[in-house]
């Protein structure tokens, strides 16, 4: 019995402590698992006596219930703090002293489990005088998709392949820099490069034809505050920006806030339970988004719409994200000093966050550019998204600048003989509708469409016509990189091959006159002689267009400022040179002014009885020069 009655309080006694160390162990791993913890700040930085103060932070993390949160410093004051459903997300304001000094100011956030630091930093401003210069009339884009252009630095080529046109390549910051000496010998005043947030580095699988494929292109974001590391690092960022401003080129940026990538940690853990729209296909009617009389729930598809189940559409409309994505765009701008952005997109996001961004960076940068991507062959649509007006919805976006896309087709139709020269007016003759006609971008080419040379129809004349009329026509001219060398390529992605030249091993270097076709050369000459005459002349920058002449072969046209008058003749025919006797009076200039061409057909005659006379050869142009 005494030995019944020892087991029984051995074995009860031995049951307690494995019980108290199994509840113990448990404690610890809970305790562990509710650990604080801080993973990412957004923004990182910001500024002191920035137009935007308070500051709004978004901290990603682990088990922020309860948090508070105090500064370490009393220059930078803490408040409205909010913390998310699941407590992985936190947001507060930061309200900086304007004699804060640039230097790192932690914050720190405890609860019940422990604390934690938050870094930030406030950052010396760029030079205003050399950064943030904005884009004019006096400027000629180039775009360029980074990972397409040149190869400066191998060490980031992770996963390259260049025989497959869907994966990376190995294009970077170091190659655009090294390429500007060539930039600045064809004329160009600022490059747009694709967007160079963090993407990710696996390519993409789904059921598409374009499936898979790697996020080369940089329109699937899974960091807003990170860059590419297929492209360099920030300091590679930094140096091909300064080295572009010292060279006189301006440097725009690609932002896409409309949407982010299905890899982006938002997606499986937003910020809010509202940060994204519902998963429903867009439907691409974009008329709803010109039409008062489209119905709400027409126009929420194309505003909420998902473009596919990889592009997760982000909810402009609850102000977190507003607020969040017009700070990432202060962001990038006083940290890199570009000067323009180009929003992708922009169509698919509300009109109030449209006039909302753009008013705050056009307060802090009043010079800047803002151009938005309303890829409509529509004139009236997309002039309903330019600022300076206000809409039906009692809007201006105060967006300054927008893509001419029907301008764009029209020209490419015409010179591959599918229209008549006439279309040409035809477009133009709506103007009228843009508050701003000169500050609309007209584009030669971009990477969403064929090349020229690749389209039916297409010949080296035709392409050269085309160039030679995006650079004289009114707006601000966008061409496209290996155009003026005559690339080809159809369909995306044969549309954006490597240029030849932009890697070692490449066995032709188109950068180089040696490396050229004459084709090619005869070409990039011919580029180079348009860019010099409309940077030399301001009537083709920023003067009045004038009709003199248009029939199914022919438009002749001036381009008038103050005192300076340019005359512009294209024959898309392959008749003989057709010689025309056109009314001084239209253009202002009197009798013995002087018809000097600048380019194109040789020979100098002059204004007799209140006309003069011009000549134009098949297949050709000329600009002519009305010296007084």
């Amino acid at each position: 019995m005494t030995r019944f009655i020892f087991h029984f309080f051995f074995l009860s006694g031995l049951i307690n402590f494995i019980g108290f160390e199994l509840y113990a162990q448990n404690n610890v791993s809970e305790n562990q698992t509710r650990t604080l913890q801080v993973e990412k700040v957004e923004p990182p930085s910001w500024w002191a006596n920035h137009s935007v103060n308070p500051v709004r932070l978004l901290v990603r993390g682990a088990n922020f219930e309860g948090a508070k949160i105090v500064s370490k410093n009393n220059l930078l004051k803490v408040s409205n703090v909010k913390i998310n459903r699941r407590g992985d997300y936190l947001f507060f304001d930061v309200t900086i002293a304007g004699n804060a000094k640039p230097a790192k100011y932690d914050f720190e956030v405890s609860t019940a489990t422990g604390k934690a630091t938050i870094p930030f930093e406030i950052s010396a401003p760029l030079n205003a005088k050399t950064n943030f210069q904005g884009i004019t009339n006096d400027d000629i884009i180039y775009l360029i998709m980074p990972d397409r252009f040149a190869n400066g630095d191998t060490s980031n080529d992770k996963d390259a392949d260049r025989t497959n046109p869907r994966a990376w390549h190995g294009g970077d910051f170091r190659g655009i820099t090294q390429k500007i000496p060539y930039l600045k010998e064809l004329g160009i005043t600022a490059i747009w490069l694709t967007p160079w947030y963090d993407n990710p580095d696996a390519a993409n699988q789904c059921d598409k034809p374009w499936c898979p494929n790697t996020n080369y292109h940089g329109y699937h974001a899974i960091d807003y505050y990170g860059v590419e590391n297929h492209f360099g690092t920030m300091d590679d960022l930094r140096e091909m920006v300064e080295t572009a401003h010292r060279n006189g080129i301006k440097v725009v940026q690609d932002q896409v806030a409309n949407h982010v990538g299905i890899q982006h940690p938002w997606a499986k853990n937003p910020p809010l339970d509202n940060w994204f729209s519902k998963f429903n296909q867009n439907s691409f009617n974009n008329s709803v988004l010109l039409s008062p009389n489209a119905s709400q729930s027409e126009r929420d598809n194309l505003l909420k719409g998902w473009f596919n189940e990889l592009l997760p559409d982000i909810n402009q409309d609850e102000p977190e994200v507003a607020k969040y994505e017009i700070q990432n765009a202060l962001w990038w701008i006083a940290i890199t000093g570009i000067d323009g952005i180009r929003q992708d997109t922009i169509q698919y996001m509300p009109r109030e966050f449209i006039r909302d961004w753009s008013t705050a960076i056009l307060k802090q940068y009043p010079k800047f550019y803002l151009i938005g991507e309303i890829f409509e062959r529509d004139s009236v649509q997309t002039a309903f998204f330019q600022g300076g007006k206000t809409g039906w919805d009692n809007i201006d976006t105060n967006l300054p600048s927008v893509f001419d896309f029907k301008l764009w087709e029209t020209s490419q139709e015409v010179f591959t003989g599918k229209k008549p020269m006439r279309a040409l007016r035809d477009v133009l003759k709506y103007d009228g509708l843009y508050p701003n006609i000169n500050r609309v971008t007209t584009l030669q080419n971009n990477h969403d469409t064929d090349r020229f040379m690749s389209l039916p129809g297409a010949t080296l004349e035709g392409a050269m016509l085309h160039t030679a009329f995006i650079l004289s026509t009114r707006g601000i001219p966008q061409l496209y990189y290996g155009e003026e060398i005559a690339m080809t390529g159809g369909h995306d992605p044969d549309n954006r091959k490597d240029f030849p030249g932009g890697w070692r091993e490449d066995s032709v270097n188109k950068f180089a006159k040696e490396g050229r076709t004459a084709d090619e050369q005869k070409m990039f000459e011919w580029a180079q002689r348009w860019i010099l005459l409309r940077r030399e002349n301001k009537s083709l920058k920023e003067g009045k267009t004038i009709d003199l002449f248009y029939d199914n072969n022919v438009y002749v046209f001036a381009r008038k400022l103050g005192q300076e008058t340019f005359v512009l003749a294209f024959n898309n025919s392959n008749e003989p040179t057709r010689s025309l006797m056109l009314p001084a009076l239209n253009i202002g200039v009197a009798d013995g002014s002087r018809v000097e061409p600048r380019i194109g057909i040789a020979g100098v005659s002059y204004v007799k009885n209140g006309e003069f006379g011009i000549l134009v050869n098949a297949k050709s142009v000329v600009a002519y020069e009305i010296i007084k």
